[in-house]
Protein backbone atom coordinates (compact mmCIF):
# COMPACT_ATOMS: atom_id res chain seq x y z
CA UNK A 1 0.00 0.00 0.00
CA UNK A 2 1.28 3.44 -0.99
CA UNK A 3 1.48 5.70 1.64
CA UNK A 4 0.04 9.62 1.52
CA UNK A 5 2.99 11.33 1.24
CA UNK A 6 4.50 9.36 -1.67
CA UNK A 7 4.09 12.01 -4.20
CA UNK A 8 6.04 14.55 -2.20
CA UNK A 9 8.85 12.38 -2.05
CA UNK A 10 9.15 12.27 -6.18
CA UNK A 11 8.19 15.94 -5.85
CA UNK A 12 11.33 16.61 -3.62
CA UNK A 13 13.39 14.54 -5.36
CA UNK A 14 12.72 16.65 -8.18
CA UNK A 15 14.14 19.50 -6.18
CA UNK A 16 18.05 18.84 -6.92
CA UNK A 17 21.64 21.29 -6.56
CA UNK A 18 21.24 23.55 -9.38
CA UNK A 19 23.42 22.40 -12.14
CA UNK A 20 23.32 25.04 -14.67
CA UNK A 21 20.95 28.17 -15.15
CA UNK A 22 18.73 29.40 -18.04
CA UNK A 23 19.50 32.49 -20.26
CA UNK A 24 17.02 35.13 -19.33
CA UNK A 25 14.28 34.71 -22.15
CA UNK A 26 14.02 38.18 -22.95
CA UNK A 27 16.16 42.03 -23.03
CA UNK A 28 17.24 43.20 -20.03
CA UNK A 29 14.45 45.87 -18.28
CA UNK A 30 16.03 48.97 -16.51
CA UNK A 31 17.20 48.21 -13.07
CA UNK A 32 17.30 52.21 -11.98
CA UNK A 33 13.87 52.53 -11.57
CA UNK A 34 13.94 50.21 -8.82
CA UNK A 35 16.32 52.47 -6.91
CA UNK A 36 18.12 49.35 -6.01
CA UNK A 37 21.55 48.27 -7.51
CA UNK A 38 21.76 44.92 -8.12
CA UNK A 39 24.64 42.62 -5.54
CA UNK A 40 27.82 42.40 -7.43
CA UNK A 41 28.37 38.46 -8.14
CA UNK A 42 25.08 37.49 -6.42
CA UNK A 43 24.13 34.20 -6.90
CA UNK A 44 20.98 31.91 -5.73
CA UNK A 45 21.39 29.46 -3.26
CA UNK A 46 22.48 25.73 -4.61
CA UNK A 47 19.33 23.77 -3.79
CA UNK A 48 15.56 24.25 -3.03
CA UNK A 49 14.28 21.15 -1.02
CA UNK A 50 10.05 20.83 -0.08
CA UNK A 51 9.21 18.74 3.13
CA UNK A 52 5.55 17.86 3.88
CA UNK A 53 3.74 19.27 6.77
CA UNK A 54 2.62 16.79 9.14
CA UNK A 55 -0.53 16.20 7.63
CA UNK A 56 -1.27 16.52 3.94
CA UNK A 57 -3.40 19.53 3.24
CA UNK A 58 -6.06 19.42 0.99
CA UNK A 59 -8.69 21.91 0.62
CA UNK A 60 -11.80 22.07 -1.72
CA UNK A 61 -14.58 24.40 -1.82
CA UNK A 62 -17.85 22.63 -2.02
CA UNK A 63 -20.20 25.55 -2.44
CA UNK A 64 -20.28 25.73 -5.97
CA UNK A 65 -19.90 22.00 -7.32
CA UNK A 66 -21.15 19.70 -4.53
CA UNK A 67 -17.73 18.77 -4.30
CA UNK A 68 -14.49 19.93 -3.72
CA UNK A 69 -13.28 22.92 -6.20
CA UNK A 70 -10.53 25.22 -5.17
CA UNK A 71 -7.66 26.65 -7.89
CA UNK A 72 -5.02 29.94 -7.63
CA UNK A 73 -4.25 29.66 -3.60
CA UNK A 74 -2.82 32.64 -2.04
CA UNK A 75 -2.28 33.02 1.72
CA UNK A 76 -1.16 35.87 4.52
CA UNK A 77 -1.14 35.47 8.67
CA UNK A 78 -2.98 38.39 9.90
CA UNK A 79 -3.62 38.65 13.60
CA UNK A 80 -2.72 34.82 14.90
CA UNK A 81 -5.03 33.67 12.08
CA UNK A 82 -4.43 32.32 7.99
CA UNK A 83 -6.07 33.28 5.40
CA UNK A 84 -6.18 31.50 2.01
CA UNK A 85 -8.13 33.50 -0.69
CA UNK A 86 -8.77 31.29 -4.26
CA UNK A 87 -10.91 31.19 -6.95
CA UNK A 88 -14.06 29.34 -7.11
CA UNK A 89 -15.64 27.84 -10.63
CA UNK A 90 -19.23 28.96 -11.85
CA UNK A 91 -22.28 26.56 -9.97
CA UNK A 92 -23.18 23.41 -11.69
CA UNK A 93 -26.57 23.59 -13.11
CA UNK A 94 -29.52 23.72 -10.38
CA UNK A 95 -27.19 24.45 -6.98
CA UNK A 96 -27.10 28.71 -7.21
CA UNK A 97 -29.33 30.14 -5.09
CA UNK A 98 -32.59 31.58 -6.98
CA UNK A 99 -31.76 35.38 -6.10
CA UNK A 100 -28.76 35.35 -6.55
CA UNK A 101 -27.78 37.73 -9.78
CA UNK A 102 -26.30 35.78 -12.82
CA UNK A 103 -22.79 37.54 -12.52
CA UNK A 104 -22.63 35.64 -9.15
CA UNK A 105 -23.31 32.33 -10.80
CA UNK A 106 -19.49 32.93 -12.39
CA UNK A 107 -16.26 32.58 -11.49
CA UNK A 108 -15.21 34.13 -8.22
CA UNK A 109 -12.65 34.83 -5.86
CA UNK A 110 -13.19 32.57 -2.16
CA UNK A 111 -11.53 32.97 1.73
CA UNK A 112 -10.86 30.47 4.07
CA UNK A 113 -9.20 31.01 7.34
CA UNK A 114 -6.92 28.21 9.52
CA UNK A 115 -5.34 28.07 12.66
CA UNK A 116 -2.74 25.60 11.38
CA UNK A 117 -1.98 25.70 7.82
CA UNK A 118 -3.76 22.27 7.48
CA UNK A 119 -6.87 22.58 8.55
CA UNK A 120 -9.13 25.27 6.52
CA UNK A 121 -12.43 26.74 6.95
CA UNK A 122 -14.36 28.88 4.59
CA UNK A 123 -15.12 32.26 5.16
CA UNK A 124 -17.43 33.47 1.86
CA UNK A 125 -16.78 35.18 -1.01
CA UNK A 126 -14.68 37.88 -1.75
CA UNK A 127 -16.91 41.13 -1.46
CA UNK A 128 -15.72 44.42 -2.04
CA UNK A 129 -17.37 48.19 -0.94
CA UNK A 130 -16.38 50.77 -3.57
CA UNK A 131 -15.57 48.34 -6.53
CA UNK A 132 -18.57 47.04 -9.34
CA UNK A 133 -20.32 44.56 -8.20
CA UNK A 134 -19.59 42.29 -11.13
CA UNK A 135 -16.20 42.24 -10.92
CA UNK A 136 -15.61 38.55 -9.56
CA UNK A 137 -12.01 39.17 -7.83
CA UNK A 138 -10.43 36.11 -9.23
CA UNK A 139 -7.00 34.73 -8.98
CA UNK A 140 -6.48 37.13 -5.96
CA UNK A 141 -2.48 38.33 -5.34
CA UNK A 142 -3.27 39.60 -1.06
CA UNK A 143 -0.59 40.67 0.44
CA UNK A 144 0.03 42.87 3.48
CA UNK A 145 2.27 46.18 3.19
CA UNK A 146 2.01 49.69 4.50
CA UNK A 147 -0.48 49.13 7.02
CA UNK A 148 -2.64 47.45 5.16
CA UNK A 149 -3.93 44.13 3.45
CA UNK A 150 -3.76 44.51 -0.05
CA UNK A 151 -5.67 42.37 -3.48
CA UNK A 152 -4.79 42.38 -6.62
CA UNK A 153 -7.36 40.56 -8.76
CA UNK A 154 -8.94 39.80 -12.00
CA UNK A 155 -11.75 40.57 -12.65
CA UNK A 156 -15.55 40.16 -15.00
CA UNK A 157 -15.81 43.88 -15.51
CA UNK A 158 -12.69 45.41 -18.24
CA UNK A 159 -14.42 48.97 -18.04
CA UNK A 160 -11.61 51.61 -18.85
CA UNK A 161 -10.10 49.94 -21.51
CA UNK A 162 -9.18 51.88 -24.36
CA UNK A 163 -7.93 49.56 -27.15
CA UNK A 164 -8.57 48.98 -30.18
CA UNK A 165 -11.08 46.11 -30.73
CA UNK A 166 -8.74 43.22 -32.08
CA UNK A 167 -6.54 44.02 -28.89
CA UNK A 168 -8.89 44.39 -26.26
CA UNK A 169 -9.27 41.91 -23.42
CA UNK A 170 -12.66 40.12 -22.62
CA UNK A 171 -14.21 40.00 -19.28
CA UNK A 172 -11.49 38.70 -17.03
CA UNK A 173 -8.59 40.07 -18.77
CA UNK A 174 -7.85 43.47 -15.96
CA UNK A 175 -6.28 43.56 -12.72
CA UNK A 176 -8.62 45.39 -9.42
CA UNK A 177 -6.90 46.33 -6.36
CA UNK A 178 -8.94 47.06 -3.04
CA UNK A 179 -7.74 47.18 0.69
CA UNK A 180 -8.88 45.28 3.77
CA UNK A 181 -8.14 45.84 8.08
CA UNK A 182 -9.50 42.56 8.69
CA UNK A 183 -8.91 40.37 5.92
CA UNK A 184 -12.54 39.69 4.64
CA UNK A 185 -14.22 43.03 4.08
CA UNK A 186 -12.26 44.76 1.40
CA UNK A 187 -12.91 48.45 -0.13
CA UNK A 188 -11.74 50.29 -3.51
CA UNK A 189 -11.61 53.85 -3.63
CA UNK A 190 -12.32 54.03 -6.96
CA UNK A 191 -14.99 52.01 -9.34
CA UNK A 192 -12.24 51.87 -12.43
CA UNK A 193 -9.32 49.14 -12.76
CA UNK A 194 -5.82 49.38 -11.29
CA UNK A 195 -3.95 47.98 -14.16
CA UNK A 196 -4.83 47.13 -17.64
CA UNK A 197 -1.61 46.50 -19.77
CA UNK A 198 -0.83 48.56 -22.94
CA UNK A 199 2.52 47.81 -24.41
CA UNK A 200 3.50 46.77 -28.14
CA UNK A 201 3.66 42.74 -27.94
CA UNK A 202 0.19 41.76 -26.16
CA UNK A 203 -3.00 42.10 -25.52
CA UNK A 204 -4.51 44.44 -23.59
CA UNK A 205 -4.94 41.75 -21.08
CA UNK A 206 -3.47 41.22 -17.08
CA UNK A 207 -4.42 38.05 -15.42
CA UNK A 208 -2.42 36.42 -12.58
CA UNK A 209 -1.40 39.56 -10.72
CA UNK A 210 1.64 39.53 -8.15
CA UNK A 211 3.24 42.18 -6.68
CA UNK A 212 6.57 42.65 -4.01
CA UNK A 213 8.32 45.58 -2.91
CA UNK A 214 12.02 46.07 -5.09
CA UNK A 215 13.39 49.42 -3.26
CA UNK A 216 11.05 52.32 -2.94
CA UNK A 217 8.98 50.81 -5.81
CA UNK A 218 6.18 47.94 -5.84
CA UNK A 219 6.42 45.92 -8.50
CA UNK A 220 3.53 44.05 -10.48
CA UNK A 221 3.71 41.01 -12.25
CA UNK A 222 0.84 39.80 -14.74
CA UNK A 223 0.39 36.83 -17.25
CA UNK A 224 -1.04 37.69 -20.59
CA UNK A 225 -0.95 36.47 -24.44
CA UNK A 226 0.93 37.94 -27.62
CA UNK A 227 -1.14 39.65 -29.81
CA UNK A 228 -2.43 38.99 -32.58
CA UNK A 229 -2.74 35.04 -32.44
CA UNK A 230 -3.13 35.05 -28.43
CA UNK A 231 -1.94 31.53 -28.18
CA UNK A 232 1.06 31.97 -26.23
CA UNK A 233 0.81 32.82 -22.35
CA UNK A 234 3.80 35.16 -21.14
CA UNK A 235 4.47 37.52 -18.35
CA UNK A 236 4.93 41.48 -18.11
CA UNK A 237 6.14 43.58 -15.40
CA UNK A 238 4.79 47.19 -14.11
CA UNK A 239 6.25 49.49 -11.22
CA UNK A 240 4.39 51.94 -8.58
CA UNK A 241 5.91 54.31 -6.08
CA UNK A 242 5.61 52.69 -2.73
CA UNK A 243 2.86 54.30 -0.81
CA UNK A 244 0.76 55.55 -3.83
CA UNK A 245 -2.95 54.45 -4.55
CA UNK A 246 -1.93 51.46 -7.18
CA UNK A 247 -4.20 52.75 -9.14
CA UNK A 248 -4.87 53.38 -13.10
CA UNK A 249 -2.39 56.15 -13.40
CA UNK A 250 0.30 55.07 -10.41
CA UNK A 251 1.67 51.83 -12.76
CA UNK A 252 4.52 51.99 -15.50
CA UNK A 253 5.04 49.24 -17.67
CA UNK A 254 8.61 47.94 -18.02
CA UNK A 255 7.78 45.22 -20.55
CA UNK A 256 6.83 47.87 -23.41
CA UNK A 257 8.66 46.26 -25.96
CA UNK A 258 8.59 42.54 -25.12
CA UNK A 259 8.15 40.45 -22.38
CA UNK A 260 10.31 39.85 -19.82
CA UNK A 261 9.76 35.89 -19.24
CA UNK A 262 7.77 33.43 -21.74
CA UNK A 263 7.98 29.93 -22.25
CA UNK A 264 11.34 28.08 -23.68
CA UNK A 265 11.19 24.82 -22.26
CA UNK A 266 9.61 21.59 -23.54
CA UNK A 267 7.43 20.94 -20.41
CA UNK A 268 6.76 24.80 -20.46
CA UNK A 269 4.86 23.97 -23.48
CA UNK A 270 2.95 27.54 -24.32
CA UNK A 271 2.26 28.73 -21.35
CA UNK A 272 4.07 30.88 -18.23
CA UNK A 273 1.88 32.66 -15.55
CA UNK A 274 1.21 33.03 -11.91
CA UNK A 275 4.53 34.21 -11.34
CA UNK A 276 4.99 34.45 -6.96
CA UNK A 277 7.56 36.25 -5.61
CA UNK A 278 9.82 35.74 -2.31
CA UNK A 279 13.14 37.58 -1.38
CA UNK A 280 15.98 35.46 0.23
CA UNK A 281 19.58 36.72 1.18
CA UNK A 282 19.33 39.54 -0.66
CA UNK A 283 18.24 37.36 -3.66
CA UNK A 284 14.65 37.48 -4.96
CA UNK A 285 12.95 34.08 -6.37
CA UNK A 286 9.89 33.12 -8.69
CA UNK A 287 8.39 30.33 -8.50
CA UNK A 288 5.88 30.15 -11.95
CA UNK A 289 3.33 27.71 -13.48
CA UNK A 290 4.54 26.37 -16.91
CA UNK A 291 1.88 24.81 -19.42
CA UNK A 292 -1.48 25.91 -19.11
CA UNK A 293 -4.35 24.48 -17.14
CA UNK A 294 -5.18 20.68 -18.06
CA UNK A 295 -1.86 20.50 -20.60
CA UNK A 296 -0.02 18.67 -16.96
CA UNK A 297 0.95 21.92 -15.56
CA UNK A 298 3.99 22.62 -13.19
CA UNK A 299 5.98 24.44 -11.11
CA UNK A 300 9.61 26.38 -11.94
CA UNK A 301 12.11 28.46 -10.41
CA UNK A 302 13.78 31.78 -11.76
CA UNK A 303 16.23 33.70 -9.44
CA UNK A 304 17.01 37.88 -9.59
CA UNK A 305 19.95 39.96 -7.96
CA UNK A 306 17.80 42.87 -8.84
CA UNK A 307 13.93 41.91 -8.83
CA UNK A 308 13.30 42.75 -11.92
CA UNK A 309 15.52 40.95 -14.25
CA UNK A 310 15.15 36.98 -13.85
CA UNK A 311 17.30 33.82 -14.67
CA UNK A 312 16.20 30.59 -14.87
CA UNK A 313 17.45 28.70 -11.34
CA UNK A 314 16.92 24.99 -13.79
CA UNK A 315 15.82 23.72 -16.57
CA UNK A 316 13.05 21.11 -15.39
CA UNK A 317 10.06 21.84 -12.95
CA UNK A 318 11.39 22.23 -9.26
CA UNK A 319 7.88 20.86 -8.19
CA UNK A 320 6.66 18.53 -10.65
CA UNK A 321 3.13 16.90 -10.93
CA UNK A 322 2.72 13.94 -8.50
CA UNK A 323 2.79 10.43 -9.31
CA UNK A 324 0.31 8.00 -11.19
CA UNK A 325 -2.41 7.49 -8.35
CA UNK A 326 -1.90 10.56 -6.41
CA UNK A 327 -4.14 13.13 -5.85
CA UNK A 328 -2.20 15.79 -8.04
CA UNK A 329 -0.83 12.92 -10.54
CA UNK A 330 -2.10 15.57 -13.32
CA UNK A 331 -1.28 18.76 -12.90
CA UNK A 332 0.78 20.33 -9.42
CA UNK A 333 0.21 24.23 -10.55
CA UNK A 334 -0.40 28.07 -9.72
CA UNK A 335 1.92 28.34 -6.94
CA UNK A 336 1.65 31.24 -4.27
CA UNK A 337 4.47 31.60 -2.24
CA UNK A 338 4.27 32.61 1.82
CA UNK A 339 6.68 32.91 4.40
CA UNK A 340 5.36 32.65 8.08
CA UNK A 341 6.13 35.14 10.87
CA UNK A 342 8.90 32.83 12.15
CA UNK A 343 10.52 32.58 8.62
CA UNK A 344 9.22 29.55 7.57
CA UNK A 345 8.67 29.62 3.94
CA UNK A 346 5.88 27.99 2.51
CA UNK A 347 4.23 27.03 -1.17
CA UNK A 348 0.15 26.91 -1.70
CA UNK A 349 -0.36 25.01 -5.33
CA UNK A 350 -3.30 23.32 -6.99
CA UNK A 351 -3.63 20.12 -8.67
CA UNK A 352 -5.59 17.73 -9.95
CA UNK A 353 -5.61 13.69 -10.05
CA UNK A 354 -6.78 13.66 -13.83
CA UNK A 355 -7.56 15.50 -16.93
CA UNK A 356 -11.06 15.96 -16.11
CA UNK A 357 -10.49 15.99 -12.35
CA UNK A 358 -11.48 18.71 -9.71
CA UNK A 359 -8.88 21.07 -8.86
CA UNK A 360 -7.76 20.94 -5.08
CA UNK A 361 -5.36 22.81 -3.18
CA UNK A 362 -2.13 21.87 -1.06
CA UNK A 363 0.99 22.83 0.75
CA UNK A 364 4.57 21.88 1.67
CA UNK A 365 7.36 23.84 3.27
CA UNK A 366 9.89 25.31 1.04
CA UNK A 367 14.08 24.90 2.40
CA UNK A 368 16.44 27.37 0.36
CA UNK A 369 19.70 25.69 0.82
CA UNK A 370 23.46 27.01 0.06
Amino acid sequence: MKRKNDWMRTAVAGALMCTCAAAATSAALPTGTTGVSPVVDARPCSNIRFEPLSRLMLYGDTTRLGRPFAKDPTVIRHNGKYFMYYSECGYAKGRAPKDLPKYRTWWWGGIATSTNLVDWTRVGNIAVEGAPETVGWVAPCVKKFDGKIHIFAQGHDARGVDAPKDKAPNKLNVLWHATSDDGIHFRSETDKPAFIAKNEWSLNRAIDAEVYRVGDRMMLMFATREHPTAKIQMLGMAWAKYGSAYGLSDWHELTVKAPFFKPDLPWEMKCIEAPTVIRRKGIWYMFYAGAYNHERQQIGVAWSADGVNFTRWRDEPVFPHGPEGSWNAWESGHPGVFEDDDGQVYLFFQGKATLKGDYRLSCVKVKFED
